[in-house]
């Protein structure tokens, strides 16, 4: 695995947890660039967070009790890489936990750029699946 496998491979871990638990929230900020963008997008909208405001916006669905636990594991890949940029497209799918039902399905769009001999996500956006969206089962 290179480096820039790790930290796609991290970024999936930190957001899985089982019941009882929460996101591994330092790993993500450890990983994630001072001033990254996140975007969800789904049939309900557009919604974009920095790195606190996604957090209080995941924390509040945990606390809420729609998201007791959840495991995000990758599908499929696509990655560009120019040096110490990057651009990773990837399919996941999402379950209560690891070998639960599978929940939702979607793309994560992921912008790289490598500092000090690392790699940083400084944005990412990401696509569920929804009444005009399917994501192919395997990369084309």
């Amino acid at each position: 695995m290179n480096d820039l496998d790790a930290i796609i491979a991290e970024m999936y871990d930190t957001v899985c947890f089982e019941e009882g638990e929460r996101p591994d929230w330092n790993r993500q900020y450890r990983i994630f660039a001072p001033g990254a963008r996140l975007v969800r997008i789904n049939d309900d909208g557009v919604f974009e967070f920095d790195m606190k405001s996604y957090r209080v916006d995941f924390e509040g669905m945990i606390d809420s009790g729609v998201m007791p636990s959840f495991w995000e594991g990758e599908l499929w890949r696509e990655t560009r890489q120019f040096d110490d940029m990057a651009h990773v497209l990837s399919a996941y799918e999402t379950r209560r936990s690891r070998h639960g039902e599978v929940l939702n399905r979607g793309v994560n769009s992921i912008q790289l750029f490598r500092r000090d001999g690392r790699w940083w996500i400084s944005a990412m956006i990401w696509r569920r699946e929804g009444r005009s969206v399917r994501i192919p089962n395997e990369q084309r």
